[in-house]
């Protein structure tokens, strides 16, 4: 009996070492290596998303353009007309947005910490242009049908026929866009969480 109590009193608690190891504070002072390279990481990222966003308006203004010379017809006249326009509202909104946010205005960690949260309310300020343009083109589109009919009787059941398939296209792109915002808010929820907690931390160490 004897044995076993000293057994079990000489081996080591696993559950409370454990919990003291998650208890300890991470401290934004430990590595501030690790913070500016993960935000200059962000920055190359955001680079290559800015360089793919204006390859997709190119191409769409190359589609446009194909389409306006070879196709003289009046409701590709506005189609096309209006796919420039939203193209052209996206590409100046995503290098307006994204100005001043490219370095940080010093080289200290808070300054990188602060660039990664002014880039969180630019994301979330993407998110709702998002919306804001898609609407805009749901506008367009409803308005569209029934200017085709009065304008274009030749082409009404044409359109009618399609008119399933357009729904159907539109429920898929709505869907997909909720469930990226909300899977796009959550992530920038916990990155503001964890900034904040390293800009208090480093406040707090000065």
């Amino acid at each position: 009996m004897s044995d076993s109590t000293s057994t079990s009193s000489a081996t080591p608690d696993w559950n409370q070492i454990a919990q003291l190891w998650l208890d300890q504070p991470v401290t934004a002072t430990d590595d501030p290596q690790a913070i500016r390279t993960r935000v200059r990481e962000q920055g190359r990222r955001m680079s290559l998303a800015l360089v793919g966003e204006y390859a997709v308006g190119l191409l769409f203004v190359c589609i446009a353009a194909w389409k306006l010379a070879t196709d003289k017809g009046p409701d590709t006249f506005v189609w096309g007309f209006a796919v420039l326009w939203f193209t052209a509202m996206a590409l100046q909104f995503t290098s307006e947005n994204r100005r001043g946010l490219w370095v940080p205005s010093a080289e200290s960690t808070r300054d990188y910490v602060m660039l990664a949260l002014a880039r969180l309310d630019r994301r979330e300020r993407a998110l709702r242009f998002t919306w804001i343009l898609y609407g805009l083109q749901c506008v367009f589109l409803l308005a569209w049908l029934p200017a085709t009919w009065f304008l274009w009787p030749e082409q009404a059941w044409a359109l009618i026929e399609r008119l399933p398939l357009m729904i159907g296209l539109l429920a898929l792109i709505t869907t997909g866009l909720v469930a990226w915002t909300i899977s796009a808010r959550t992530a920038i929820r916990n990155e503001r969480a964890e900034y904040h907690r390293l800009r208090d931390e480093l406040a707090a160490s000065a």
